[in-house]
């Protein structure tokens, strides 16, 4: 998945978990992953616009019908299909290999190929992608659901105690070695991973937390920053938000709102948030002259400490 995991683990024996939790996740990676030409994801790419069903795995399906739901709730501000934009857009190449902002053909070209509708998955798992050039990526959920196996199948085998950790996207569970709840710092968008954190979230209980924000991935247009998350029903990158942080549920959950949260904006994303029973998200925005706030909605303040 392009990322790093931790595991910690209080008072249990961390070699035996270590290799479950990663166990759990090269399997979700193999099965999702847009990079591994044999996973389920790849191998529907490859047939959009043939006609053709591809037979896909637990993992996938799982995936699919979450992102459907989340896609649903959140009227589209969440997509995993949304990689012909990102491609138009060149942001993973900084823009290099295009005309760079892309032109309005070029998104208007691109726009028809992210209709997450044109994905289908019947009931016995096979799926496929009505349009040639259409791709499906998994990314702005499979780490958190990566966690949740790992997660899930950690407590099976009587790992109580731990926090699980994937690129950032976490899940608690038990105490810490020390007593007490799990925490974790929420990071100062505009001062790095060894810089200051706005607060700290005591967690545990199952419960995880997700954020994107505009600080590891963007670029600059006309002196303003953008984040590489693209809205997909304007097809253009989202701008005025520097970090969404959401607590869930369960690691997928925030995982996705995190992301639907962040092209929707404080004001949509806590009424998305009022849909997901237990969740809460600290919004940060940055106006034209770079200045940051902040606000808080759901049950974000009951975990939420200002501490450092």
């Amino acid at each position: 998945m392009g990322t790093f995991g931790s595991l910690v683990v209080n008072g249990e024996d961390g070699d035996a978990a270590m290799a479950i939790a990663r166990d759990a996740v090269e399997e979700v990676n193999a099965a999702l992953s847009a990079f591994n030409p044999t996973s389920d994801v790849s191998r529907v790419n490859a047939k959009a616009g043939s006609g053709e069903f591809v037979q896909t795995g637990i993992h996938f399906q799982t995936m699919m019908a979450a992102s459907r739901q989340c896609h649903d709730a959140s009227g589209g501000a969440f997509n995993p299909a949304v990689g012909p934009l990102v491609e138009a857009w060149g942001v993973f190449r900084g823009g290099a290999a295009h005309v760079f902002p892309p032109s309005e053909t070029a998104i208007a070209e691109a726009l028809p190929l992210c209709d997450f509708a044109q994905a289908e998955m019947r009931p016995d798992g096979a799926a496929r992608l009505n349009r040639e050039g259409m791709r499906l990526d998994f990314g702005a959920i499979a780490k958190g659901y990566a966690v949740d196996v790992a997660f899930e199948r950690l407590a099976a085998a009587g790992h109580t105690n731990c926090i699980v950790n994937l690129g950032g996207n976490m899940r608690c569970n038990g105490e810490r070695p020390d007593g007490g709840s799990w925490r974790v710092a929420v990071r100062d968008p505009r001062d790095g991973l060894d810089g200051e954190s706005m607060g700290m979230l005591r967690l545990g209980g199952g419960l995880a937390v997700a954020t994107s924000g505009d600080y590891e991935q963007f670029f600059e247009l006309d002196g303003r920053r953008y984040a590489h998350i693209m809205d997909p029903r304007t097809g253009r990158p989202v701008a005025g938000m520097a970090q969404v942080t959401v607590v869930a549920r369960t690691a997928a959950e925030a995982d996705a709102l995190s992301t639907a949260c962040f092209v929707l904006g404080a004001e949509a994303g806590a009424a998305l948030l009022a849909k997901h029973p237990g969740s809460g998200a600290m919004f940060v925005t940055i106006d034209d002259s770079g200045a940051l706030d902040w606000t808080m909605a759901g049950d974000f303040a009951k975990h939420y400490r200002k501490e450092r």
